[in-house]
């Protein structure tokens, strides 16, 4: 067993001792769990990788409550067996608790060691059984979303590092069972503080399950349990009636669609911060709405949302439209709360991209009227004249778009009844039926040929040369256009050499001819 030496020695050496005779040398395990309890976080750290390594080591051996098979005196094997397995649940134990040590490096590791012994377990579980099932250690799982979705330490770091794991579609699915459980039992007792929303929220946000008959994805999922090494397979012996019974892992869509109606409702009966009701809105419609048995349960959520005004508008959007869309919602003002939104504001809204990629949505339909339309290219052709460069390139395109979508609209690009002097359209008027912008023109956008970055010239040049592209110009590209970009792009264009820069040559400094700068101005050396 371990003597009085054994501190001295590395958790390396201990742990090569121990895969040497795991007999002779069990105790080796209780010196190096001795050492998760040091000040000095480098002998955790150690420690931890050690107790991961030997613990690795015995499960994929089987070491740890191995059936008996042979005929003969076994209690002492039985009794190693069974201390082994309650030094295993001590040291995960003790994992969980170092989720909450001062340094954030034990911390991770400490996570990253529980979720590899996790996924160790299942591919070789503590009971063996000759019943067919997945064999998900979900109850470790629990254990360690506990610990992360706390209500008074902000986990996000660490909730952070544990949702890579959800690319996984087994990880994924009973990450949600777990979270479905945890936010029951809040609740029951009705403590939902603002710490365990921040620390739950990010876990939420990762949950997507594909809706029930969307197209299979173009690369097969990846499993948790499913071991990356094919050498790994092929030792996996046949005779072993678990790993031969194990079914392959499908995604139980009736039970995870279960689970997303617990959590999303119970979840929106908590007090939000104006954060996470944000939060809330833009993941609703893609994460929960597919799934949800009563959509319509929604409706005051988001036209409660819809009404407030500003960024909490334009992020309701979304949820209102796929109610009236798919949901046959009945809101007649839908578009004329979304023209009340193109203000000159939206350009330096956080959710700009996402506003403009819904108004392309919104305005997708060529069962729209006309005249309807025409307001909002009329709106947005007035507004390009306050709007930032770095977003003229968006508005122009959509402007473009919205023409090809409704060729009826390209009499705006010269209606000579409708110039800038005896321009017939309302900008004040709130409701787009009665714009009058059907009767106007572009005169707006035409006065854009004379911009000082040739890029917004040329794109505004079509309503000199009264033509189209034949087909739509992709926002995605433009949606997100900042100055960098801009700066950017005029930065490789090539000049010519000797561009004059003044019209006068200067002597000296502050010496131009009849400048009355150098009267005011003095520079000293010193």
């Amino acid at each position: 067993m371990g003597g009085p030496k054994a501190g001295r020695r590395t958790v390396k050496n201990l742990v090569k001792e121990f895969k040497a005779d795991r007999v002779k040398n069990a105790n080796v395990i209780v010196d190096i769990t001795e050492r998760l309890e040091s000040s000095d976080p480098g002998t955790t750290l150690s420690a931890v990788t050690g107790l991961h390594h030997i613990f690795t080591y015995l499960l994929t051996e089987e070491a740890i409550e191995r059936p008996i098979k042979k005929e003969g005196d076994d209690s002492a094997r039985n009794a190693l067996n069974k201390w082994l397995k309650e030094m295993f649940e001590d040291t995960l134990a003790a994992f969980l608790k170092l989720l909450g040590h001062g340094e954030r490096a034990v911390q991770e590791l400490a996570l990253t060691s529980l979720i590899k012994l996790m996924q160790t377990e299942g591919r070789h579980p503590l009971r063996r059984t000759s019943s067919s099932g997945y064999g998900f250690p979900l109850r470790r799982l629990k254990a360690i979303l506990a610990v992360l979705i706390s209500d008074e330490e902000d986990r996000k770091p660490l909730v952070n590092l544990l949702l890579e794991y959800l690319e996984f579609e087994d990880f994924l699915f009973y990450t949600l069972l777990a979270i479905t459980d945890i936010v029951k039992a809040h609740t029951h007792t009705q403590t939902h503080t603002q710490t365990y929303m921040n620390n739950l929220f990010p876990v939420l946000e990762r949950l997507r399950v594909p809706p029930q008959g969307s197209p299979p994805p173009l690369t097969p999922p990846k499993h948790f349990l499913t071991p990356g090494d094919e050498a790994e397979e092929e030792n996996v012996d046949s005779s072993d009636d678990f790993n031969h019974n194990r079914r392959k892992f499908v995604l139980p869509y009736p039970e995870a669609r279960r689970c997303l109606n617990t959590v999303w409702l119970a979840v929106l009966r908590y007090p939000l911060t104006p954060e996470l009701y944000r939060r809330a809105l833009v993941a609703i419609p893609d994460l929960a709405m597919p799934h949800l048995d009563k959509p319509l349960a929604l409706t005051g959520f988001f036209m409660e949302s819809y009404n407030m005004g500003g960024s909490i508008s334009l992020l309701a959007l979304q949820g209102v439209f796929i109610l009236i869309n798919k949901h046959d919602l009945d809101y007649p003002d839908f578009y004329k709360k979304l023209y009340a939104l193109l203000e000159p504001t939206v350009f330096h809204a956080k959710y700009r991209a996402r506003f403009f990629m819904l108004c392309d949505r919104f305005l997708a339909s060529t069962h729209l009227p006309e005249y309807l339309v025409a307001s909002f290219v009329k709106r947005l052709s007035r507004l390009s004249l306050s709007a930032p460069s770095a977003c003229l390139h968006l508005v122009l395109k959509f402007i473009v778009n919205l023409l090809i979508r409704f060729p009826g609209l390209q009499r705006l690009i010269h209606n000579p009844d409708g110039g800038q002097a005896s321009d017939p359209f309302q900008p004040a008027e709130s409701d787009p039926a009665c714009t009058r912008a059907s009767e106007s023109s572009l005169w707006e956008v035409a006065s854009l040929q004379s911009h000082s970055l040739p890029s917004i010239s040329r794109l505004a040049g079509f309503t000199k040369r009264h033509s189209l592209p034949q087909k739509e110009y992709d926002l995605g590209l433009v949606v997100e256009e900042a100055y960098g970009e801009l700066f950017e792009r005029a930065s490789k264009i090539p000049v010519k050499d000797s561009i004059p820069t003044t019209f006068s040559k200067p002597q000296g400094l502050f010496c131009y001819p009849e400048d009355a700068m150098k009267d005011s101005w003095c520079v000293c050396v010193s």
